[in-house]
């Protein structure tokens, strides 16, 4: 006992000493994988390019110049036997000459060529001309730039290399030496207007993409936090009863809605002060004052009844309102064409157009949601004394129609892609996962004769074993009844045969898919009955979750290339890939800074009688203002940095243009670019840093 601590003391030591030496091995290992190799930067040639390319991305093309250009030139001999000797030209302007020697050879040859009696400190260039008569510039040995510098005295002294051409034996060419001085003050180059516009474009981009991502990141915040949807919790048989209403409400919409929509935005867009348009509007504006008056009444008939007209007439409102909208916003877009106005007239069409695009759409949404309300409103009160044997039929009918709902639309969605085939047995999964723990409730817990507490630890463990059980088993069978394995593998899609159901051609994978679902949703609902509390904030928050892991995983350089393809090269495609990034991007960091809120003003809100949605108002809104802005303008400056990869897919910005420099080996251009991004990004920081410390 008395070495048990020296003992100890050595194992620790051995456990260290491997774990280090394990880590040595596996970094060792990474380190070969990376192919980290000391050779192929020190050789010579490849030293020589990489500082030249360096040296021409430090001397930015920003400023262009007028010169007064005194060019010379000399014939040079393509292919001679023997060096003759120097031959010297002279000059028609101001006694200039150049001699070159020699003045023949053959393809990489050095040539010398000196000059005098020119403009002191002036720049020069020396060119090639063939007989095409295409000028190129040629490099200056030793110094790999294609200018030098004039002496103090109007003298120099360069070598060049006759270039490789082929089939110029036995031909003169010409080479021209051009000494320039400057003449005025030096302008913005074209290459640096390009790079301002583009970069008046990136910042916008970014901007746009940011604006847009908000909305949609604050909504999945709150979904996505776990301390505001773990207590949320609905009742089984109201849920079962909305969702089975679903594809009933979106269909309605669809067809019922849908055309009031259409209908909306045609007056919107010029019908408006119509005879007919008036009246719609008139009859629209008593339909909701006559609803709004019914809603008073307390007639026991037509209080029951109340709930469900008035979804109604909401759903209906709501369409109309949304179509007259989007038309208004569409005749607006054709007022303006030039000018400032015009800006504002073409974002406001914009957005009307996408509302006429997506009105059907919207009205299947609508519909979908109301009948969902109509339905739980209409049953929750037989629902609740529905008890028993009862409940548990009724649960597992519903649950049947539920399950084969769910299952058959993953299934339509799994079929437009091989790898999505994965989502209709991991849904299988989770339907049978939940069905192991509710029996073991049911035939083990409930049947206790002292009821154990929630918390024990053995029947926590039990239900998470019978869950992944559970979970695995029906993920298996699905998988191989489905042959999913064959499309995961190769890539093939399921089989587009169709079976005949009730007069509609339906595709036989999905209705498979949807008997699966019609099962294990009949088993669990039979199980769990009507009465069962349903954790639906958790199911929220995990779906939520997953989102955006899902879409924080795809690079915004990959989404990129997915919309180009779809709305083609430009900025609208960066936008887009952009936007979705930062959706997924900010909903995490907004949804943990809602996780990391004070509970305190929360709980004390909760303990005065508010309700859900005055406590998410009044206990959480205020304590995540300051960092949801400090979230979105550091997501604005990532955007920004950002965009540039996107432009290399074709996603518009000073990307796309720096891609292009860097393709044409322009890096003095490219240079200019570099030098725009760093500058806007340093501004940006140092905005968003004073906008948080003044504000925040």
């Amino acid at each position: 006992m008395v070495s048990s601590p020296r003992v100890r003391g050595a194992l620790r030591t051995l456990i260290i000493v491997i774990v280090v030496v394990i880590g040595i091995v596996i970094y060792s290992y990474g380190w070969t994988v990376t192919n980290i190799n000391l050779d192929a930067p020190q050789e010579p040639q490849r030293q020589t390019n990489v500082g030249n390319a360096l040296r021409e991305l430090l001397s930015p093309n920003i400023f262009t110049q007028t010169y007064e250009i005194v060019r010379t030139s000399a014939p040079f001999e393509m292919g001679c036997t023997e060096a003759p000797t120097a031959e010297v030209v002279e000059a028609a302007v101001d006694g200039a000459r150049i001699e070159i020697s020699p003045a023949c050879g053959s393809r990489e040859d050095v040539i010398t060529i000196r000059g005098a009696g020119f403009i002191a400190d002036a720049l020069g260039q020396v060119r090639w001309t063939p007989l095409d008569g295409e000028s190129r510039p040629r490099p200056i040995l030793g110094s790999g730039r294609e200018t030098f510098n004039v002496g103090a005295d109007g003298a120099f002294e360069v070598t060049i290399e006759v270039p490789t051409i082929r089939g110029v034996q036995n031909e003169t060419h010409q080479i021209e030496v051009d000494v320039r001085t400057p003449v005025g003050l030096p302008t913005l180059s074209n290459t640096t207007h390009q790079v301002i516009d583009r970069m008046v474009e990136t910042i916008f981009l970014a901007l746009v993409a940011t604006t847009i991502s908000i909305l949609p990141s604050v909504i999945l915040s709150f979904l996505a936090a776990r301390n505001l949807m773990k207590p949320i919790h609905y009742s089984l048989g109201s849920l079962m009863v909305g969702f089975a209403l679903l594809p009933v409400g979106a269909l309605l919409g669809a067809t019922l809605l849908g055309p009031l929509g259409d209908f909306a935005v045609r007056l919107g867009k010029g019908d408006l002060f119509s005879a007919e348009g008036a009246a719609t509007v008139l009859f629209m504006v008593a339909s909701v004052t006559a609803s709004r008056t019914l809603r008073r009444v307390e007639v026991a008939p037509v209080s029951r009844a109340r709930s469900v007209l008035m979804s109604v007439v909401i759903a209906i409102a709501s369409v109309f309102v949304i179509g007259l909208i989007g038309g208004l916003f569409v005749w607006v877009g054709t007022l303006f064409d030039e000018g400032v106005l015009s800006y504002v007239s073409n974002f406001i069409g914009t957005l009307g157009g996408l509302v006429e695009l997506t009105i059907v759409p919207i009205a299947a949404v609508v519909g979908a949601f109301s009948l969902w309300s109509m339905g739980t409103t209409a049953s929750r009160d037989a629902l609740k004394v529905l008890a028993g044997t009862s409940a548990h039929v009724l649960g597992g009918v519903l649950g049947a129609i539920c399950g084969a709902i769910l299952m058959g639309g993953v299934a339509a969605v799994a079929r437009q892609g091989a790898l999505l085939g994965l989502l209709v047995p991991f849904t299988a999964a989770v339907l049978a996962g939940s069905l192991l723990p509710l029996l073991y409730n049911r035939l083990v817990v409930d049947r206790r004769p002292t009821r154990t507490l929630p918390g024990n630890t053995v029947d926590n463990t039990t239900r998470f074993a019978l869950t992944w059980l559970g979970a695995v088993i029906a993920f298996y069978l699905v998988f191989g009844a489905l042959n999913i394995g064959r499309s995961v593998v190769e890539g093939v899609l399921p089989s587009a045969a169709t079976v005949d159901l009730f007069g509609l051609a339906v595709n036989t994978y999905v209705v498979q898919s949807a008997v699966i679902g019609l099962v294990l949703g009949a088993l669990a609902g039979a199980v769990a009955g009507t009465r069962a509390a349903f954790p639906l904030g958790d199911l929220l928050y995990s779906s939520t979750r997953t989102i955006l892991n899902a879409l924080r995983s795809i690079e915004p350089l990959i989404m990129g290339l997915v919309f180009v393809i779809w709305v083609g090269i430009g900025p609208f495609a960066g936008v887009l890939a952009l936007t979705l990034h930062s959706i997924a991007s900010l909903g995490k960091l907004y949804s943990e800074q809602v996780e990391s809120i004070d509970p305190g003003p929360t709980e004390a809100l909760e303990s005065t009688g508010a309700n859900r949605l005055q406590t998410i108002m009044y206990g959480v809104v205020p304590q995540i203002i300051p960092p949801y802005i400090a979230f979105t303008m550091y997501r604005w400056d990532i955007n920004v940095r950002m965009s540039t990869i996107i432009g290399f897919v074709g996603g518009g910005g000073i990307g796309f243009l720096l891609q292009q420099q860097l393709n044409l080996l322009r890096y003095r251009d490219a240079g200019v670019a570099v030098l725009a991004i760093a500058i806007i990004v340093s501004i940006l920081d140092y905005a968003s840093a004073s906008i948080r410390e003044r504000y925040i």
